[in-house]
């Protein structure tokens, strides 16, 4: 399918060299780490830094944007002031994406990038100062918006004007690079003229940019002043938005650790709750349990180890004992994480993200002790209690493609939360390669970075990865039938 319809594009084109210098003067002011927010005060907050901000929208793993005027929960909050404006604006230009509640971004190529560029559109539309973009859950994301006074409007500047004219010329398909300058000039009140070569525009302080044009795309950004041609220069990149989780594992042990974390969760969940679905037992929580033995009522005694303990109260980890932990903490010496080696592991204050880590440090012991299985008890403080089962009787697992493509899914969703944004692409790569290691799934790589492909006999799985790394989808089928 098309990114979007033409009337959207129509509409966008003007703006987008102004809306990426725009965004690059709010990069330029906007703190790195973890970004928050709140519908009911209107407010965003990255770091000491607090902005009015709107929820403009939010995308989810199942490759769709809903505007924050479509969420009930919203209904008659000023937070959503700047979408209820878009979909004033979509309804007078006949723009489908703006007045559709729910924009179906599945069959672009890359729909976590479709969205982010949507998010740009908007802020462009409303004349906004910023946009934000962050992970609440998963790979899903919420996109915000704001016009907060405090922050900087652009101005033209000698050395970045031809950034960002040629960023906005190429951020959608087929736009015509004459409209992205002439809105660029109009926008900023600046003299345009024809000249042989394109375009020349006159900046303040007797500067002047000729832009060449080559039909409709954007050649060459010359930019000339009372001294001389002016050095180009980068527009600011926009700022990690990585949570506190995200630094807690050292990048080479969160990559060695990927790479048993899916079949640590097959081992631990999939083929284990299937054993005991079979014997008549659905749920995977024991019933009771002793030293080295959990029941699950009379249908399944299992020989277990403890991997840990997690207590919500304190935010601690305590290690138990066993063979997959004793070389999981090796591991973590090895690459420097004494942390995460101590008897008790004091998690970082992230609420509602700390479970993360112990999700990947009880599948990591999982997959390094080769458990048959996992299973966990709650405690007194909401915390839980885990066990890698060792019972020879639980059948080794043998997951089919499409089991394992949602197994991928769901542990990327754990990894995107602990991967800091520069790191994402080789950590998510080793999960899926050790993977396709562990059951026998030969991997090829022609289609890196976009798409990392998979055989195992007649049929092959499909990971297609996003721009920053993020897994977007995992699909099997017979090979030469996937497109």
């Amino acid at each position: 399918m098309d990114l979007f319809s033409d009337a959207l594009l129509d509409l966008a084109r003007p703006h987008l060299g102004w809306a990426a210098e725009q965004l690059g003067a709010f990069h330029s002011v906007v703190p790195a780490g973890a970004v928050g927010y709140d519908a009911d005060a209107r407010t965003a907050r990255m770091g000491d830094l607090e902005l009015r901000a709107d929820l403009l929208g939010t995308y989810a793993e199942d490759a769709t944007f809903q505007w924050g005027w479509a969420k009930s929960g919203l209904a008659g909050m000023p937070a959503i002031s700047g979408p209820l404006e878009l979909r004033r604006i979509g309804e007078r230009h006949g723009v489908p994406e703006l007045t559709t509640e729910m924009v179906d971004l599945r069959g672009v190529a890359d729909s976590r990038l479709a969205a982010q560029r949507l998010g740009l559109i908007a802020m462009a539309l409303l004349g906004a100062r910023g946009a934000i973009d962050f992970c609440h859950g998963g790979r899903s994301l919420t996109f915000l918006v704001t016009d907060d006074p405090a922050l900087p409007a652009s101005r033209p500047d000698p050395a970045t004007v031809g950034e960002a004219l040629r960023t906005g010329a190429q951020m959608l398909p087929g736009t015509n690079a004459a409209e992205v300058v002439s809105g660029y000039a109009a926008h900023h009140g600046l003299t345009m003229r024809d000249v042989p070569e394109g375009l020349e525009l006159d900046l303040p302080g007797d500067h002047r940019v000729l832009v060449h044009l080559d039909g409709e795309r954007l050649g060459e950004v010359v930019v000339t002043g009372p001294d001389g041609p002016v050095a180009a220069a980068p527009l600011p990149p926009a700022p990690a938005a990585d949570g506190a989780v995200a630094a807690f594992f050292p990048p080479s042990l969160l990559t060695e650790l990927a790479r048993g974390a899916a079949e640590g969760l097959d081992r631990g969940a999939v083929a284990f709750g299937d054993h005991l679905e079979k014997l008549g037992w659905p749920d995977r929580t024991p019933s009771s349990w002793e030293a080295g033995v959990v029941h699950f009522g009379d249908v399944f005694s299992a020989e277990a180890y403890e991997i840990g303990v997690y207590h919500h109260d304190t935010r601690t980890w305590h290690w138990g004992d066993g063979d997959g932990v004793a070389r999981l903490r090796a591991i973590a010496r090895e690459h420097g994480a004494d942390h995460l080696a101590a008897d008790q592991v004091v998690l970082p204050d992230a609420p509602g993200f700390e479970g993360y880590i112990v999700v990947l440090l009880v599948r990591a012991a999982t997959q390094l002790g080769r458990a048959r299985g996992l299973a966990s008890v709650p405690t007194e403080d909401d915390g839980k209690r885990y066990w890698a089962v060792t019972d020879s009787r639980v059948p080794e697992p043998a997951s089919s493609l499409p089991l394992i493509c949602e197994v991928i899914l769901s542990m990327a969703d754990c990894l995107q939360q602990l991967t800091p944004q520069r790191d994402r692409y080789a950590t998510m790569r080793a999960m899926v390669l050790g993977y396709f290691d562990a059951y026998g799934i030969t991997p090829l790589y022609v289609g890196e970075p976009e798409l990392l492909i998979g055989t195992r006999g007649p049929r092959e799985v499909r990971v297609e990865f996003s721009h920053d790394g993020t897994i977007n989808r995992a699909y099997s089928g017979l090979q030469g039938t996937l497109g």
